[in-house]
């Protein structure tokens, strides 16, 4: 009983793709070790989602500040221009 050729190629092929396979899961598992590892990707993420938390908590306080600030101003203003218009008859 003989080996055709077909069947050596095949043989090989499928040698070439499990070998292929072995390389794509040594790759995809390390790359999920190394995220997970102390101060891998996720770790990074973590502190990233947590500094832009607090970066939008002290927009929101500035904001709210600037508001109350330009009210005041706002509020304060009429008086003034009489005050400067009274001081300059």
């Amino acid at each position: 009983m003989g080996i055709c050729d077909y069947h050596t190629e095949l043989v090989a092929n499928i040698a070439v793709i499990k070998t292929d396979i072995q390389y794509i899961k040594d790759r995809v598992c390390n790359h999920i070790k190394e995220g997970e590892e102390k101060g891998g990707f996720r770790d990074r993420l973590i502190i990233l989602e947590q500094e832009v938390s607090t970066l939008k908590k002290v927009m929101w306080m500035r904001v709210i500040v600037a508001g109350f600030v330009g009210g005041l101003i706002a509020d304060g203003t009429p008086e003034v221009i009489k005050w400067f218009l009274n001081l300059i008859k």
